[in-house]
């Protein structure tokens, strides 16, 4: 019996450990990301978030099977009066409850995380509204100053001294001085 729920704890120990590790077998591996086009940033941005995503998983997973675990080893135990064995119990208690805030912890910030990289979107997609806005606004100024009168250079005068004035004549010089 003591037997079992020493190898029960040592396998409850390593599962505890490898929850805490950062991303599991994959931790030693970085990948290094060169930005040749936009669309290889977003796919490995994807396959990041999916990676993170399915350790969360797999972390809350085994959380619950590590609940289960004590749950069935408090039951077992609760017969027996060995302060020992009472207090491993307790202990374990206390680590799965430390594990539970990490967990929640993790899953906040991947919350948080997503709501960052949505208005980060959204603020990309305005300024790209904005900029596609400015882009037609120039294309079109240049357009309706072709189709408008030229601005005469004659200085304004008043309605009845411009009667007075003689109206410049449509031939021009065949030369220009320049």
């Amino acid at each position: 019996m003591k037997v079992r729920s020493i190898a029960a704890l040592v396998i409850l120990a390593a599962t505890a450990m490898w929850g805490q590790s950062s991303a599991g077998p994959l931790a030693t591996r970085r990948q290094t990301v060169v930005a040749n086009s936009n669309a290889e940033g977003l796919a490995t941005a994807a396959r990041a978030k999916q990676v993170a995503n399915q350790h969360l998983q797999e972390m809350g997973a085994t959380l619950s099977k590590m609940h289960a675990l004590l749950k069935g080893m408090q039951a077992k135990t609760s017969a027996t009066k060995d302060p020992m064995a009472k207090s491993n119990l307790e202990m374990w208690s206390l680590m799965l409850d430390e594990l539970d805030k990490q967990y929640a912890q993790l899953v906040s910030s991947a919350k948080a995380r997503e709501d960052l990289e949505a208005r980060r979107k959204v603020m990309y997609q305005q300024a790209e509204d904005r900029a596609a806005a400015a882009r037609a606004q120039h294309a079109e100024a240049p357009a309706a100053a072709s189709l408008a009168p030229a601005p005469e250079s004659r200085p304004a005068v008043a309605p009845a001294a411009a009667e007075s004035m003689p109206t410049p004549t449509a031939t021009a010089p065949a030369s220009s001085p320049n």
